[in-house]
């Protein structure tokens, strides 16, 4: 799956992510409580297969750049 699948809330919280903002501060930047965030991080990296945050920000710039 590609980036471009996710929901666009999803590729906020990713753009974030790559950002190096923790949970807390990407939750106050979308509005959203952080347990909210952890949830959209999980539903990001099992879509997309990735492990942790470097994995995440590394096929983010993938979809950008193909």
């Amino acid at each position: 799956m590609t980036v471009t699948a996710l929901t666009r809330k999803q590729k906020q919280v990713c753009e974030l992510v790559a950002e190096e903002l923790s949970n807390k501060e990407i939750g106050v930047r979308l509005g959203i409580g952080h347990r909210t965030v952890e949830f959209h991080r999980a539903q990001v990296y099992r879509r997309l297969g990735v492990r942790d945050a470097v994995e995440l920000v590394r096929k983010v710039l993938e979809g950008k750049t193909a």
